[in-house]
């Protein structure tokens, strides 16, 4: 599998250093996956590529969200192969798991808190197919609670940048909450039990497939150092 490198990525607290491409590989470097999963769930991942500035393979671990583009390519180059062994075995799994993370790159891309993010679009999902209580009779409420932080999205419009691409996304959650502070529940019961929950579950699915539109701002490039 390979990816590149992202035009621009976020380090720091709150994200607020903002990079060309990596310290060590250039925006829009190709580069291999050497392992499938590094770190939980996948968050960080070695890959070989060419290192910024030269033309020597650099064996990294890097953190997937500063990739973009995932896809599934044959090898041909002699020094590739001996670095990467047979670490996708399975092509079937590779590409799903390449559709998996792209939908995440899409969906993180354009803001600083990109993780924060994913949670969010990922409870947001969850919360649109839920129909019946689940095991634990506060899940959906504590994230109500949490998405109502003064940090997080108290002021949707305050969130635009850090957490959110544009007012239309803001707009979006805004009309979300405003449903959930009307209905105020308890716990989980409590609104799901409420009239209103079919309009919360449609809310939460339409900020959800807004925020997961890729956007160009993601600068996905295509240098192939190492084809």
């Amino acid at each position: 599998m390979v990816a590149n490198v992202a035009a621009r990525t976020s380090h720091g607290p709150g994200g607020q250093e903002v990079q060309i491409g990596l310290k060590h590989f250039s925006p829009g470097t190709k580069l291999w996956l050497v392992s499938p999963f590094w770190g939980y769930g996948g968050d960080r991942i070695e890959v070989l590529g060419r290192h910024r500035g030269s033309r020597r393979l650099a064996r990294i671990v890097v953190e997937r969200r500063h990739l973009t583009n995932f896809r599934v390519q044959g090898v041909y180059s002699p020094s590739v192969l001996r670095e990467l062994g047979n670490a996708w075995p399975d092509k079937a799994e590779a590409e799903r798991i390449a559709q998996y993370w792209n939908r995440i790159s899409d969906a993180q891309a354009g803001v600083q808190h990109q993780t924060r993010r994913i949670e969010l679009v990922e409870r947001l999902t969850v919360i649109s197919e839920t129909t019946g209580p689940r095991v634990v009779d506060w899940i959906l409420t504590s994230w109500f609670e949490w998405m109502l932080r003064d940090d997080v999205l108290a002021d949707p419009t305050s969130a635009i940048g850090p957490l959110l691409r544009d007012q239309a996304e803001a707009d979006a959650i805004r009309s979300l909450l405003e449903l959930v502070r009307a209905v105020g529940a308890k716990n989980d019961i409590g609104y799901l039990e409420h009239p209103d929950w079919p309009r919360i579950a449609s809310a939460a699915q339409a900020a959800a497939t807004l925020l997961a539109q890729p956007t160009s701002a993601d600068g996905a490039g295509a240098e192939d150092g190492c084809a």
